[in-house]
Order: C-alpha cells, then structure tokens, then sequence
C-alpha cells in the first residue's frame, strides 16, 4: 500500500512540476523571448527605452526563407524592461530587427510573406521624393534601428530561452551653423544646404545597397534669435544662419559630400562628410574604427566661418583680376547681394574646434 502511494505521489509531482516552476506558461513547452538594447552609442549607455518606438522581428530558416515575423509597439516599449514573446518551434534562425518602421513615413520594407519572402528580398528604403533616378529627402526622418542575430538556435528544452538582439541606430542628425566673422547677421534663406550620398537602400544585414542616390535638403532653416528662443540644447550664436538635415547610415567608405550654395548656384563650400566627422574622433578618448565612430554618433553639429568675397584693386593676381577678400567691415549692412566664402582656417564640430590646413573644397 505504501508503495503504490508513493507511486501515485510520484506520478502528481511529475503532472504538476512544470505549472509549479513555470507558473504563468502553463505547460512543459519551451518558452521564447526577445530582449532588444541599444547602448552602441557614444554614452555607451543602454537608450532602448527612450528611443525605440517600435520593433519588427523577422526569423529566416537555414535556407534563408522567411518563416515568422512580429510587430510590436507602444508605449510598453518604454517601461525599461521589454521583451518579445515570439510563438516559435524549436530549431535555428537567422533573425532580424528593424525598429521605427511603425508609421512607414520615413523607411519601408517590402511585402513579407512566410514561406515565400527570401532574406534577400529584405531592402529598407528610405521615402522621399523621386526625379531622375534620385531621391530627394527634405524631411526630418524618424529614428531607424538595426539589429541581427545569426544561427540562433531555440531548444526544445522545457523553460523561459531569452536572446538579446543589438541594435544600430542608422539615422543621423546634422546641424550646420553659419557665422560671419565680422558678427554681421547671416540669413538662412540666402543659402541652399545638400548632402549627398549613396544610401538609399540598406539590406538584410544593414549593409548598403549601391546605386540608391540620395539629396538630402535642410528640413528646417532659421535665424539663430529664432533657435535660441526655442531654447535649444545646442549653443547658437544669435547672428548665425541654422540649418537641420537628417540623413541615413554614414559609412566610413562613402563620398557622402555636404554642399551649400549661394540662391543663384555658387558654392559656398563643399566638404567631404564623412573625412570632416572623423577630424574629432580621437577627441572620444575611445579605441573604436571609423565605422563603430559613425555608429554611435548620431547627433552632428558643423560651425562654418564665413566672410565676404570683395574686390580688392591692388591684388592683380585674383580670378577675376582685381578680385580678392578684405578684410571684413562689422559695420557694413547685410547686403543680401554679398557674395560669401568659407574662410577654411579653422571650423567646430559638436563641441569641437579643429584647425584646418590646405583644405581642398
């Protein structure tokens, strides 16, 4: 008798051990769960709930097709300790996160269909306004993050399997300021601000896709009395012209080049993006590659120093002859016509001042 009782005993605490271990799952089956965090920037700091509205899970099987996907969003995701709870069988994916997909404003991917979608279908691309095979972007595009994880395998092991996915942030914000030397005030409007570059198309593996050119334009323009009375974060002298872009993913490769024109097509300087943001990387004090550096940056801010272009009779040597700089009058008006220049001595770069020498526009 007393044998068979511990038996039956046995038997209750086999049926009933999972629910007592694993109390909300209510079965034996393996549990799964997708963790996201974003601390690859340049706090290094853990910014998922804060900047992250909404994420996109896709799982590709070894083959590379499709076979789950999943959209979360709202303001859950901000609570600092979010996790994804993804209706998986066992085995081993190949999986992939996009966040800020939410609205399809500013990025779209394509149709994904289970079963049927490759992982090489899988191409983000940027929205804008399209002419002559190019894009145009004039918008402020909303934040977009990356993340992968490759041959994840998910055990048939009874219990709660969490995986961490990291993620990038592909978005950039760049604040261009220009600033008479004299102090004189410069009008915004006086000016057009371009960045060039050829990151239309990011792929499965965030990686770009070439031949996808795009023209960013200035989002927002504004005198820097109107920047300061909105009591921005950035310091902005109260003279200056202030221009916002925001662009896509910078790679350490790219030709991303920043021009900026006078009304009637002159240019006013024109710089390598990309070679400009790594004159300050050293100043992190951080051991990283000039990709990591553009990764976890995100928030650009150029101080240009400009002057006027004027006729100067005795420097026969000037093209035209006769045309030189003199030096600059803080007296004289705004004269709408003055034809500007960038005096390349020397620029700021967030925070940053950094002395230039025989700079190539």
């Amino acid at each position: 008798m007393m044998k068979r009782l511990t038996y039956l005993l046995l038997v209750f605490l086999a049926m009933t051990s999972c629910n007592a271990i694993y109390e909300y799952e209510g079965d034996c089956d393996p549990k799964y769960r997708i963790e996201f965090k974003y601390d690859y920037n340049i706090k290094y700091a853990d910014a998922f709930a804060n900047e992250v509205k909404s994420v996109s899970l896709y799982a590709f099987d070894g083959n590379g097709r499709l076979v789950y996907q999943k959209t979360d969003q709202g303001a859950h995701l901000g609570t600092g300790d979010y996790v994804m709870e993804v209706d998986m069988e066992p085995g081993t994916y190949d999986l992939v996160a996009w966040c800020g997909l939410e609205d399809g404003s500013s990025f779209a991917l394509p149709v994904m269909q289970a079963g049927l979608t490759n992982k090489s279908d899988m191409a983000c691309t940027i929205k804008g306004k399209k002419s002559g095979g190019q894009i145009t972007v004039d918008q402020q595009i909303k934040p977009l993050f990356h993340g992968a994880l490759n041959s994840v395998e998910f055990p048939d092991d009874e219990g709660v399997h969490t995986f961490t996915i990291p993620l990038i942030k592909n978005t950039n914000s760049i604040r261009i300021v220009l600033q008479h030397i004299s102090g004189k005030k410069v009008d915004p409007d006086l000016f057009t601000y371009h960045i060039t570059d050829d990151n239309g198309v990011l792929n499965w593996n965030n990686e770009i896709v070439p031949g996808n050119i795009v023209n960013y334009e200035a989002y927002y323009t504004a005198t820097g009395e109107e920047v300061l009375s909105k009591a921005d974060s950035v310091p902005t002298a109260a003279a200056t012209a202030v221009a916002d872009l925001a662009v896509s993913r910078l790679m350490a490769s790219s030709n991303a080049r920043l021009t900026i024109k006078r009304l009637n097509g002159q240019p006013v300087l024109s710089i390598p993006v990309v070679d400009f943001l790594m004159l300050v990387k050293s100043y992190y004090k951080q051991a990283m590659t000039d990709q990591e550096y553009l990764d976890r940056q995100d928030d650009f801010y150029f101080l240009f120093f400009l002057q006027d272009k004027k006729t100067d009779p005795d420097d026969p040597g000037t093209d035209p002859p006769g045309g030189g700089t003199n030096p600059d009058d803080p007296d004289d008006p705004d004269d709408p016509e003055a034809d500007y220049t960038w005096m390349n001595t020397y620029i700021y770069i967030g925070s940053w001042r950094v002395v230039l020498s025989n700079t190539t526009l």
